[in-house]
C-alpha cells in the first residue's frame, strides 16, 4: 500500500539459526497516558505496548537493563516490531533478532514497543490540540510507566530511542528535543524531514488537493493511502480544531487550477520538520551520546533520501557529531532477517553506546 510515508515494518517468523539461542520473554501490557486524556478525534488514552525482557532478566533479579524504545511506521502499531505474522519467510521479529544477537555476545537491554496508532493512521509522536499529546505520552507516560515497572536503569544514558519511517521522525525529533530522557538516538528511513521539490512531499503531489475535498465517507485509505496519510500528518502538525471534518489546514491549496502553498499553514508544518530546527536545538544535539540515521538510495518515498542527506549536511556544518549512511536499498527490502541491518547495525549499535553501568 503506497502512501506518502509508506506502510509500517514487516514482522514474521523466527530468523535461521534462533533455535539454538536462549530467549527472552515479551510480555504485553496496558499503559494509561494521562497526556492523552483529551483528544477531539476520540482516541484510546489505554494504549497497549509490548515490552521484550533479555533471557537474563528473570535469572539475575539485581540487575538493570539498558531500555530501546523502538516507533512503528504510519499504519502500524507495535505488533510491527514484536509479533510475528509471516511465518516461515526468515526475516524475524525484533525478539528474535534480539535473542540471536545476544546469543552471539551482544549485551542485554530491554525493548519497548508502543502502540501510537491514531484513527487517522499515526500520532508522529507529536502534541496535537486534535489527536492528543503524544510527545509527552512517549517522553513521560511511557518512559515513568516502564522504569517503575521494571528493572532498568533510569536514566537518560542508559535510554535509547529507534524507529522507521513516522517512528524514524519520531526518534530524531523526540532525541533532539529531549536528550534528558534519550541520549541515544536512531533514524531508519526517517520520513517528513523537509518539503522536498518534485516528490510526495511538493506541489507535484495532487493527494494534497483531494485531501482538501476529502470526507469521511468518500476517503478509502486502501484506494487512496496518499490522501489518507497527508491527512494523517496534518493532525499532527497543522490541527485546526475549527476546521470540519478532519479538522486539519493543509500546506497546498488550488489557486486558478495550479497546486500552490499555502503560506502559514506550509510554515506550521516546517515548524515540525528536523531540518528547521536543528539550528534551535545545536546544543541538545551536541550533548546526545550517539546520533545516527539512515535511508536507502532506492527508497520508493522519493523525499527520504534527499531530506537525510541534507540533514547529515547541515550537522555537518554545525559540528554536530552523527553518523549518516546511505545505502543500496529501498524503503524496508534491507532492514530485516538474521543479516539485514536491524540485526547487524542497529542493534549492536544500542549494544556499545547505551550506558550498562549498574547501581
Amino acid at each position: 500500500m503506497a502512501s506518502i510515508l509508506g506502510a509500517s515494518l514487516p514482522t514474521s517468523a523466527r530468523s535461521a539459526g534462533s533455535a539454538v539461542a536462549a530467549k527472552g520473554e515479551v510480555v504485553f501490557a496496558t499503559v494509561h497516558g494521562p497526556s492523552l486524556e483529551v483528544s477531539l478525534t476520540g482516541e484510546s488514552p489505554d494504549r497497549t505496548v509490548a515490552i521484550y525482557l533479555p533471557p537474563s532478566y528473570e535469572d539475575f533479579p539485581e540487575r538493570r537493563y539498558p531500555v530501546l524504545y523502538v516507533l512503528h511506521g504510519i499504519g502500524g502499531t507495535h505488533a510491527d516490531w514484536m509479533a510475528p505474522d509471516r511465518a516461515g519467510d526468515g526475516w524475524g521479529t525484533l525478539a528474535n533478532l534480539m535473542d540471536d544477537r545476544i546469543a552471539g555476545g551482544m549485551t542485554e537491554f530491554v525493548v519497548v514497543a508502543p502502540n501510537e496508532m491514531t484513527r487517522g493512521g499515526g500520532s508522529w509522536y507529536t502534541n496535537s490540540e486534535v489527536i492528543g499529546r503524544w510527545e509527552d505520552f512517549t517522553v513521560t507516560d511511557l518512559v515513568d510507566y516502564v522504569d517503575s515497572t521494571y528493572r532498568t536503569l533510569p536514566n537518560a544514558a542508559s535510554r535509547g530511542i529507534a524507529g522507521h519511517s513516522m517512528g524514524g521522525y519520531g526518534a530524531l525529533m523526540l532525541g533532539m528535543k529531549h536528550p534528558d530522557v534519550f541520549q541515544v538516538v536512531y533514524g531508519i528511513s526517517s520520513a517528513l524531514l523537509d518539503f522536498a521539490p518534485g516528490t510526495e512531499l511538493s506541489e507535484t503531489n495532487m493527494a494534497f488537493a483531494r485531501a482538501a475535498d476529502a470526507s469521511p465517507q468518500t476517503l478509502n485509505p486502501r484506494e487512496d493511502p496518499m490522501t489518507a496519510s497527508i491527512l494523517c500528518v496534518a493532525q499532527a502538525f497543522s490541527p485546526d480544531a475549527e476546521n470540519p471534518p478532519f479538522l486539519v489546514d493543509l500546506p497546498y491549496e488550488m489557486k486558478g487550477g495550479d497546486l500552490v502553498r499555502a503560506p502559514e499553514c506550509y510554515e506550521r508544518w516546517e515548524d515540525h520538520m528536523p531540518l528547521h530546527l536543528v539550528s534551535a536545538y545545536q546544543e541538545n544535539l551536541r550533548s546526545l551520546q550517539g546520533l545516527r540515521f539512515d535511508a536507502g538510495s532506492y527508497d520508493q518515498y522519493a523525499h527520504i533520501p534527499p531530506t537525510n542527506r541534507a540533514l547529515s549536511k547541515l550537522l555537518t556544518e554545525l559540528a554536530i557529531p552523527h553518523t549518516f549512511e546511505e545505502y543500496n536499498g529501498d524503503h524496508r527490502n534491507r532492514l530485516w532477517g538474521e543479516n539485514g541491518r536491524i540485526a547487524t547495525e542497529v542493534l549492536p549499535w544500542f549494544s556499545r553506546i547505551l550506558a550498562d553501568e549498574q547501581p
